[in-house]
């Protein structure tokens, strides 16, 4: 059950992961802060959307 929900995870937390380094680059004003972290808001959204689709279509159940 937890294998059609690994990579969804697993690409949203690696998304968090580049969103605080996104946010660590704004905070000490170096460029390119803004960009990392938009793009890890859409990599998040993805992530959730795919996610969610795998729950919609029953991906939770052992499908022999």
């Amino acid at each position: 059950m937890f294998y059609n929900y690994r990579y969804p995870i697993t690409l949203f937390l690696l998304s968090f992961l580049g969103m605080m380094l996104g946010m660590v680059l704004k905070i000490m004003h170096w460029p390119g802060g803004q960009l990392v972290i938009g793009s890890m808001v859409m990599v998040q959204a993805f992530s959730i959307i795919w996610l969610i689709i795998i729950i919609v279509k029953g991906g939770g159940k052992n499908e022999e």
